[in-house]
């Protein structure tokens, strides 16, 4: 997934979580009402075949009695009344069309109107059992309603009244005769028989056990209602907090990646401790300047690890209370000095407690290195001057001593001693102006005119040239290497060529039992890389530090400026020099010099 989509994601995901809210809340709202819906309708389908059937009973109740004689308004109202002592039956009532009750379970509201006329039409009765609520102020009702059919389907009204003669006449034979005034009092046999304008018989039950229910349900889809919708944004939350967690998760887990990341690429060593003292990171660049292995310095107690003058700065941080910088020197496995400056300070939280204390180390090799050339150049600038004025005062004096000497030799043709006098006085002459020369040489901006030079013939003359100084002693064994593919140096040769010489010469010099004086010459990232390896004597630490100052020198005869000249030139062609050597054990002198583009490597 491409950044930009993460980005919109996230930014929705709120809007998500809410949307998410609302459809559950609708869809349990939903779910509520359907349900209610559903008991609703089935406590309305209960009532309904509950009021159907005691219809259907009342009904054959009234056939029966017609049959067997029992079917007079006295024996009907005797069937009504104990009908409506069923449980949650109000009332029983027979109505006709008009809305007059003439049956009921009380036999006070027969007469009365139970509903008028235009109430009766809403009714649209018929032969389907219908239901209606009732509510006011003094009664609560389910009405079950329908038209009032005591005889069956197909009977004629002349079946009827034949089926009633029959009963009549059975009574009267068991009971001695046969009272018509019981039936016919009020017509009301006509009208619960017309054949044209058929009755309705009403039962109502009470409606306060199906409201009672009802509410209950209410109640009860309200509290599940709640527990699922609760349960829901709180699903919703929960998700939504996890999503955050994770988001949060997942940035401090790459501020962490990133603050490691950065931590472990500072060219500075990190050493954090605990309150405890005990040391709880390091990292690469602290360990190499320690010579320590950071897994095992783990855990291990800061006096154990840190050299004594890094951990005696423990003891003023403690007296002080704020950070401390020193410089010292610390020493590798191969006994090398490295000058580091050590930062202590303590870790304090933003509310005041101390967690532990760091340490930063870094390296001032490159440091003391670039303040050493700078004081070496402050110190040429300074000989240069020097150089300048005496050249001036000197040469001409000399000029005119050589003159006189080389007269005065010639006065002395016939007598040797004098004329060696003379001589000397020459040669003297010509030394000091030599020395001016070279003096003038370190002093002044070096005047280079780099070529692309055959590297194996400038090797080649220069090693020829040195053969008569090494045949004064042991003759050194001379080995020269160049990597295939080289075949040119872009270099001034001239100059170049005094480099060599110097060096070679030095290296001779230190081998006067002879010995191996190899020269390797490789690429090297884009440079020409020059190892020049002897046997001889090795110089002290002491002697390397001053080994390119002018004036410096370990020989008797020597001027001190060979060095200091070699090092002018390759700096004039861009190029450095680096004098690793120990007593004893020979010196090795490697130096880099950048190629030109025409420079032609294969």
């Amino acid at each position: 997934m491409s950044q930009h989509r993460k980005r919109y994601f996230d930014n929705i995901s709120i809007w998500l979580v809410i949307g998410m809210s609302v459809i559950l809340s609708i869809v349990v709202l939903a779910l509520a009402f359907m349900n209610h819906n559903r008991e609703k309708q089935f406590m309305v389908e209960f009532l309904n075949d509950k009021g159907a059937s005691l219809i259907r009973a009342f009904e054959a109740g009234a056939r029966t009695g017609m049959k067997g004689g029992f079917g007079t308004l006295p024996r009907l109202e005797t069937l009504i009344q104990e009908t409506a002592v069923q449980p949650d039956i109000l009332y029983i009532a027979i109505v006709d069309s008009s809305g007059e009750i003439i049956a009921h379970n009380k036999p006070e509201q027969i007469g009365r109107t139970f509903l008028d006329q235009n109430a009766m039409t809403a009714l649209e009765v018929d032969r389907d059992v219908k239901w209606r609520t009732v509510s006011d102020t003094s009664i609560s009702a389910f009405e079950v309603y329908r038209l009032f059919l005591p005889v069956l389907p197909g009977q004629s009204q002349s079946h009827v009244r034949h089926m009633m003669n029959n009963g009549r006449q059975m009574m009267k034979n068991r009971m001695g005769g046969w009272h018509g005034s019981e039936w016919t009092k009020g017509l009301q046999s006509e009208k619960l028989l017309h054949p044209d304008n058929r009755p309705v018989i009403v039962i109502g039950m009470d409606a306060a056990s199906f409201e009672e229910a009802m509410t209950e349900d209410i109640k009860l889809m309200v509290l599940i209602s709640s527990i699922l919708l609760l349960l829901g944004i709180a699903g919703v939350v929960s998700l939504f907090w996890a999503q955050n967690y994770t988001r949060s998760k997942k940035l401090l887990s790459n501020i962490s990646a990133i603050s490691s990341e950065m931590i472990n690429n500072l060219p500075e060593g990190i050493i954090l401790t605990d309150n405890d003292l005990n040391i709880h990171y390091m990292n690469e660049i602290a360990g190499d300047l320690l010579g320590a292995n950071i897994h095992e310095a783990i855990g291990r107690s800061s006096q154990e690890v840190l050299p004594p003058a890094v951990h005696a700065m423990q003891i003023t941080t403690d007296n002080s209370n704020k950070s401390i910088e020193t410089e010292l020197l610390l020493y590798n496995d191969g006994g090398k000095e490295i000058p580091v400056s050590v930062i202590a300070t303590e870790v304090v939280t933003n509310d005041g407690f101390y967690v532990g204390r760091m340490y930063l180390i870094k390296n001032l090799t490159q440091v003391k290195q670039l303040q050493a050339e700078i004081q070496r150049k402050d110190k040429m600038a300074a000989i240069g001057d020097l150089a300048a004025g005496v050249a001036h005062e000197v040469r001409n004096p000399l000029s005119s001593i050589k003159g006189y000497a080389s007269y005065f030799k010639s006065l002395f043709k016939d007598d040797p001693k004098n004329s060696e006098a003379a001589e000397v006085l020459v040669n003297e002459t010509d030394r000091l102006n030599r020395v001016i020369t070279e003096l003038l040489e370190v002093s002044r901006p070096s005047d280079i005119k780099p070529k692309p030079v055959d590297i194996k013939a400038i090797f080649d003359t220069t090693l020829r040239l040195i053969q008569p100084d090494s045949n004064q002693q042991a003759k050194p064994d001379i080995v020269l290497e160049i990597e295939d593919g080289i075949e040119t140096i872009y270099v001034d040769p001239d100059r170049f060529v005094q480099v060599l010489m110097n060096i070679y010469l030095n290296s001779i010099q230190a081998m006067p039992d002879g010995g191996l004086l190899k020269t390797a010459v490789a690429a090297d990232n884009g440079k020409i890389k020059i190892v020049i390896t002897d046997a001889g004597r090795g110089m002290s630490l002491e002697t390397r530090k001053q080994l390119f100052n002018p004036y410096f020198t370990t020989k008797k005869t020597g001027t001190g400026l060979g060095m200091a000249i070699v090092l002018k030139i390759i700096e004039a062609h861009k190029g450095d020099i680096a004098v690793f050597s120990e007593e004893g054990k020979g010196t090795e002198i490697t130096i880099h010099l950048p190629q030109d583009k025409r420079l032609t490597l294969s």
